[in-house]
């Protein structure tokens, strides 16, 4: 069965593809960060979880899905 709508994955990872890790890595490395250090991970993970968020605001506004 094939799709008409599927697109093939690209071969090389495009920006938006960086910028999907990076949110991963802010996310998991805030909660990393708050179980090795002495910062309660509480604070850890809300600043990982904002910074994530500010780079979403980022990826919607130079990334904007085309209708």
């Amino acid at each position: 069965m094939t799709d008409s709508h599927v697109r093939s994955t690209p071969e090389v990872p495009r920006r938006v593809d960086y910028l999907l890790g990076a949110m991963g890595l802010a996310l998991f490395g805030g909660v990393g960060i708050g179980v090795i250090s002495a910062a309660p991970v509480e604070i850890a993970a809300g600043v990982g979880a904002v910074f994530a968020a500010c780079l979403l605001a980022i990826g919607l506004t130079r990334y904007p899905r085309g209708a």
